[in-house]
């Protein structure tokens, strides 16, 4: 999990909006969401709805007062007989921002994240836009819009990134119904962490930046958010 103060800034906007998607879809205490890749968000998400909230990803099975965590490496899953059949079915998965660090053809891990699911549950899949404003840019530029893949293999960085019409394709090659799609900016660049994970601070430069991403067309916008439904 996360824990220094400048990632918990620069993204407490897209926390905000991911909490505004689970009260749209109803979310309430007896509801069963599962968080893939334990963040403050799993902590918001509890406090928020006083529900119990269990995640998904690396470290051993343990069972805790707020949710119990179960150990699975998402990477694992292009190997169909890896997928683990003991968890529960859920209401709602979440997986905000793990796809592009998996290196595995997405039918693999959103084939194995569907049998999560209960029929009529929804996926709130997020993840980066490949073909935002500030990408295209850097290329104009002859600039790699993605950063080497990193020598930690727990935190690699992104291996690949989706447009739009790839992730609807996906959805639609899994037999998942697209509720919502939308793209936006729900990030504050106002805030960065260093290499030491310290925050700080970048204003006014932040602003006008925020300002600049938030009056983009909403296709060039950097995030991309999916609600998707199993409805068999």
């Amino acid at each position: 999990m996360e824990s220094d103060a400048g990632y918990r800034a620069f993204h407490a906007p897209r926390y905000a909006y991911l909490i505004g998607l689970l009260d749209s879809i109803g979310v309430n205490g007896g509801s069963r969401v599962l968080d893939i890749g334990a963040s403050h968000f799993t902590e918001m998400a509890r406090d928020r709805f006083r529900a119990k909230i269990d995640t998904l990803g690396f470290g051993a099975d343990r069972a805790a007062e707020g949710g119990n965590h179960y150990e699975f490496d998402l990477n694992r899953a292009q190997d169909r007989t890896a997928w683990r059949t003991d968890l529960p079915k859920y209401d709602i998965v979440v997986m905000a921002e793990v796809l592009e660090h998996l290196h595995v053809a997405p039918q693999f891990t959103l084939g194995f994240v569907k049998t999560l699911l209960k029929p009529d549950g929804h996926l709130i899949l997020q993840t980066p836009n490949a073909a935002s404003m500030t990408k295209r840019l850097k290329l104009l530029l002859g600039r790699n819009p993605y950063e080497m893949i990193r020598d930690d293999p727990q935190n690699p960085g992104h291996f690949r990134e989706y447009t739009v019409a790839e992730l609807r394709g996906l959805a639609a090659e899994l037999g998942l119904a697209i509720e919502r799609c939308e793209t936006a900016f729900y990030f504050d660049t106002r805030f960065v962490h260093d290499a030491q994970g310290e925050l700080v601070r970048r204003s006014p430069v932040g602003t006008i930046r925020n300002w600049i991403h938030g009056i983009l067309p909403a296709p060039l916008r950097d995030g991309v958010t999916l609600v998707l439904r199993r409805y068999e």
